[in-house]
């Protein structure tokens, strides 16, 4: 998984190209990778995440979503340079006004993190460590956005940074951005951990009433 010097541009043009009008729509997930493609872990996972920026449940497409992730964590842990995905995952389709503002969403954050970022700490997002760090923390992304949480809104937040922190160090080479990624892994862990452990003490009762008082 190797990014030139103008990875982020690089990135932030195909999100731009996800986000146009797509020949058929709604777009087919498998389609748009396959015009973007494939190939590319990082582009995947970016494009994967959009989704689940959002503070809404997402139903059945949590487990799909998972999936991929868990897809995309195995293969680059093992240092598969060629990716596939099954093909349920491949004919999700996602409206053009989705896309376009899922797409604003995610470019808006990375941006962000654009401003802070530069090479530094490389091993931990180059060469054989840096793809076991990145297929790390998909493969946990893909566990965690799996666990429903009874409708929590922003369940998913600290998973979604996990994977754009990652994939934003990674296309600029700064593995720093990788550290902050295993941080919102703890942190997701220890929010679950929190919910779950109300909901076997107290029970649903407990949960609406800290959460949505």
């Amino acid at each position: 998984m190797t990014q030139t010097a103008s990875g982020y541009d690089d990135l932030v043009a195909t999100l731009n190209l996800f986000a146009a009008p797509a020949a058929i729509e709604p777009l087919a997930f498998g389609t748009a990778l396959d015009q973007l493609g494939s190939d590319a872990y990082t582009l995947t996972a970016t494009i994967t995440v959009l989704p689940f920026l959002q503070p809404f449940p997402l139903g059945v497409f949590a487990l799909v979503g998972s999936a991929a992730f868990l897809v995309l964590g195995l293969q680059l842990f093992r240092g598969e340079q060629n990716l596939s995905l099954p093909n349920k995952i491949r004919h999700l389709t996602l409206s053009l006004r989705t896309r376009q503002v899922l797409v604003n969403t995610c470019l808006k954050i990375m941006h962000f993190f654009h401003r802070f970022t530069k090479p530094r700490l490389r091993f931990l997002v180059e060469g054989k460590l840096g793809q076991q760090v990145g297929g790390f923390i998909f493969l946990a992304v893909g566990v965690i956005v799996a666990i429903p949480l009874a409708g929590m809104p922003f369940k998913n937040l600290f998973p979604s940074l996990a994977v754009l922190f990652y994939c934003t160090g990674e296309t600029e080479h700064d593995g720093l951005m990788a550290i902050f990624s295993l941080i919102c892994i703890v942190l997701s862990v220890i929010l679950y951990s929190i919910v779950l452990y109300i909901a076997w003490k107290f029970g649903a009762a407990a949960i609406h009433h800290f959460f949505w008082k």
